[in-house]
């Protein structure tokens, strides 16, 4: 299986670096579809690395597809392998069909659509929503229940809109539409194990983003020369992108811990305190660092960094943007803050030091 992972996140990233430089990335920010990338990666089936093989996927476990999501953000993908890497997982999981076009899941974190009388209605303000999506998967609230329902693009207002970095998103409302699919109820997923795995992917991809980061900043400062000697020569320099290699690592760790801490759960979609924990973690470890790496990494570059051929920008304003979605790290800490506090209040008088460091310890 190891083998078969690593056979897919090379090809994987051929594929990204035959078809996704920076020009490309630019264009499509200005509105030109990428349309060889999109097509090369539906026909190396990358988007369904999360469907069972019976359901006609990959089968690939969740640290390949996390992988592939980190490995895509290192490019700055200029399509929506993410979105829908988990809108299939979410499809194959409610036993609705997948099928090879794009799909996303239409959630930003936020209230749920209610579904009444098997018509849908609610509002989704930031989706994700890029140009040539065949299907929108949207989770509802059936009284409390989570299902999934599927829609075409034209069943809902959509007012289009653009992240900070250029991605396409928008403002999703649905007034009584019919869904083309729904499943049943779903007892192996609830509106916040949703929020938790979508936050673990934003998290994922500002780890694979800082990574790119400081592969730049390592080679600019041994390139460009200041005074008769490189950049990265001077002392103040050294420690700048040792802090960002740091930053870089530490968030790398807890998306890695966040993951297998995930893979151990049966119900990826589900409530799992354990999980929560991780995965509050490895967002607000990220997001944090977002800000420290995407600062360091500009200081170094100087006016380079801010140019518009010079790649570094593109890859500061998306996890500037990623770090705000499903949760900023203030949320999330607050997330964390209230787990401890109510195993705490559960623990016997006496054994509440004790308590606090088996938590951290996780």
């Amino acid at each position: 299986m190891e083998q078969t992972d690593q056979l897919i996140m090379d090809t994987a990233h051929r594929l990204f670096a035959d078809h996704c430089s920076a020009g490309v990335v630019n264009s499509a920010e200005m509105g030109t579809e990428p349309t060889k990338l999109m097509q090369a990666i539906l026909e190396a089936g990358l988007p369904l690395a999360w469907v069972p093989e019976e359901a006609g996927g990959v089968g690939g476990s969740l640290a390949l597809g996390f992988n592939l999501i980190r490995q895509a953000a290192g490019f700055a993908l200029a399509a929506p392998l993410a979105e829908t890497l988990v809108a299939n997982r979410v499809l194959a999981d409610s036993k609705l069909a997948v099928d090879e076009s794009w799909a996303v899941l239409v959630s930003d974190g936020g209230a749920l659509p209610m579904l009444t009388d098997g018509k849908v209605t609610g509002l989704v303000e930031n989706a994700p929503m890029p140009p040539g999506v065949a299907r929108l998967v949207a989770p509802v609230s059936d009284q409390g229940a989570v299902r999934i329902a599927v829609f075409a693009p034209d069943s809902a207002e959509i007012e289009h809109r653009e992240s900070l970095a250029g991605e396409p998103r928008a403002r999703v409302h649905w007034k009584e539409a019919l869904p083309l699919q729904l499943s049943s109820a779903l007892d192996d997923m609830s509106e916040d194990g949703l929020r938790q795995f979508c936050a673990l992917v934003r998290a994922c991809q500002i780890a694979g983003a800082m990574e790119k980061m400081n592969e730049l900043t390592v080679t600019y400062v041994k390139e460009r020369q200041q005074f008769g000697r490189a950049l990265g020569k001077f002392q103040a320099i050294q420690h700048m992108v040792a802090d960002i290699a740091g930053e870089s690592a530490l968030a790398n760790a807890a998306v890695e811990q966040a993951v297998r801490e995930l893979s151990a759960h049966p119900r990826p979609f589900g409530d799992s305190a354990d999980s929560l924990l991780s995965i509050a973690t490895a967002k607000v470890v990220a997001s944090e660092a977002a800000g420290t790496v995407s600062r360091l990494a500009h200081q170094c570059h100087g006016a380079m960094g801010f140019s518009y051929e010079y790649p570094l920008q593109q890859y500061s304003r998306r996890i500037w943007s990623w770090r705000e979605e499903y949760g900023s790290e203030f949320y999330w800490s607050e997330r964390i803050g209230l787990a401890v506090a109510e195993e705490l209040q559960s623990s016997a008088p006496g054994q509440t030091e004790g308590r606090v460091w088996d938590i951290v310890s996780r």
